[in-house]
């Protein structure tokens, strides 16, 4: 079916804002890494945060970096007009892309058996939705190869919507600690870190699914696609 176009301008504008917001986490998480200090001070409230990734700065590394890879391909995978058009190179920035994301689903699940700065509520949403993740974009490659480009199309949708809920957390982690302080609190980010990725991640899953369903051919609609006999 045809979505209608206001929708779909609204959905990829919050696409590219969310995607936006994952990329520039990740270029600054990677400067302090790289140099310790440069937008670090003890007035900055995520002071915390860096000194919790500087402990294990090669991982986190290794996590961000494909990280930028996944949040700047993710949106060109599902541009019709460069698949149409340039099959060749979606198919190569797709590939580019799992490879990606393959390493950014592996070296989230490995931190997150590390020390967690949200607990065990951040280990578990990360465990639960990171093997999810894995496993939607292994189901679409799998699709890929077997050219059935609707379930791949699915699947990639929700292993994208996965990926991109790190940024929605963001947003969401940074409403908590305005709460907080509205209260006259001033909160440390293990208090809200754990419920802001269960969050994040259950809105985005459930967004992802609300538009497959929205967006899937009717049973009619695909009876009257197949060729005539």
């Amino acid at each position: 079916m045809n979505p209608n176009r206001a929708l779909v301008r609204f959905l990829w504008t919050a696409v590219i804002f969310l995607a936006f917001i994952g990329l520039a986490v990740a270029t600054r998480r990677t400067i302090v890494l790289l140099k310790p200090g440069a937008m670090s001070s003890a007035k900055n409230p995520a002071v915390q945060l860096d000194a919790h990734f500087a402990n294990h700065a090669t991982l986190t590394l290794t996590h961000i970096l494909p990280a930028m890879l996944f949040m700047v391909l993710g949106p060109l995978q599902f541009v019709r007009g460069l698949r149409a058009k340039y099959p060749q190179v979606h198919r190569w920035s797709g590939r580019i892309f799992l490879t990606a994301s393959a390493v950014v689903g592996v070296t989230g699940l490995t931190m997150a058996f590390g020390k967690t700065i949200g607990g065990i509520d951040e280990k578990a949403a990360i465990t639960l939705f990171g093997t999810f993740f894995l496993i939607a974009l292994a189901k679409a490659l799998w699709h890929a190869l077997r050219r059935e480009f609707a379930q791949h199309r699915e699947w990639m949708i929700r292993g994208y919507a996965i990926g991109l809920a790190v940024a929605t957390i963001r947003p969401i982690m940074g409403t908590f600690f305005a709460a907080a302080v509205l209260r006259g609190h001033a909160p440390e980010p293990r208090e809200f870190f754990g419920t802001a990725f269960w969050v994040g991640f259950t809105l985005q899953t459930i967004a992802a699914e609300i538009w497959i369903n929205y967006t899937r051919p009717t049973a009619a609609a695909q009876l009257a696609m197949l060729p005539a006999k």
